[in-house]
């Protein structure tokens, strides 16, 4: 069989191929822009193909690719369109100024919305308690034992209590005038240590039967020598939390003494 050179297309196929088939099947050689040809055996996504039918895949190549590229560039210039308008549309002078339109916001808000908070800024103490049905984070709730046995809103003010004590002890900043011999005169109030712990020092409630922490393994015991002999129990401290603490600054500097030792 002979092949036909060149554009010009085979005999079988202008014989057998009606006229519409023969002009859509022909070969595709156009530019969607100058700078963006149609890559030959490109076979990935075109954008809205999906949705022509009857037609090549050159033509639907050509005519998605040309119809998208067309929606960008009219885009692109109504956003320069509108950038220039903004850029030389002269600015609306003010009738009055921020705070009389504050004010005037927030005396509406009042009027219409009494029970809302309004546009002036109001810092809560650290101490108030939290909103109602509020179950978000709360300080010190999960690394201590002071909610263990009490009430939500007694759980959460001994967290804030405690949480305001640590950052009352904190060293403070370095840039203040207070010398670094010298601590400031900060009035720390504590948290009261007469509150309902489940670990208690003579033993578990009675008839307790949950977990007891780092005892799962010890055997040869009774029940009540264990609940005794644990360490979340035997503390005297407020909290569990408060006693590792204590212990860690104990070990901590013990460690640090046996290396000086050693030094000299």
């Amino acid at each position: 069989m002979m092949r036909e050179t060149g554009d010009q297309d085979p005999k079988w196929f202008s014989v057998l191929a009606p006229p519409l088939v023969r002009e859509s099947m022909k070969p595709i050689r156009k530019y969607v822009d100058a700078c963006n040809p149609l890559l030959p055996g490109y076979t990935g996504y075109i954008p809205q193909r999906c949705y022509r039918v009857g037609t090549s895949y050159g033509n639907d190549s050509l005519v998605c690719m040309t119809s998208m590229y067309n929606a960008v560039q009219r885009n692109n210039d109504m956003k320069d369109e509108l950038r220039y308008i903004a850029a030389t549309t002269p600015r609306l002078p003010p009738i009055c100024c921020n705070e009389d339109v504050l004010q005037a916001l927030y005396e509406y808000n009042y009027k219409h919305h009494p029970y809302m908070l309004g546009t002036k800024e109001t810092k809560r103490s650290l101490l108030e308690p939290p909103i109602p049905g509020w179950t978000g984070f709360v300080p010190r709730a999960k690394v201590t034992d002071l909610g263990d046995g009490v009430r939500y809103h007694e759980m959460a003010k001994n967290c804030y209590q405690d949480f305001k004590n640590i950052i009352d002890q904190v060293t403070c900043d370095p840039s203040s005038k207070i010398n670094k011999g010298e601590k400031p005169n900060v009035e720390v109030s504590h948290v009261p240590k007469v509150y309902h712990r489940s670990y208690r020092p003579e033993g578990m409630i009675p008839k307790y039967t949950g977990h007891v922490p780092h005892q799962h393994l010890t055997v040869g015991k009774t029940y009540g020598n264990l609940c005794r002999s644990c360490s979340a129990c035997s503390h005297k401290e407020a909290c569990y939390g408060a006693y590792l603490t204590k212990k860690h600054r104990a070990e901590w500097k013990h460690q640090k003494n046996r290396e000086c030792d050693v030094k000299s």
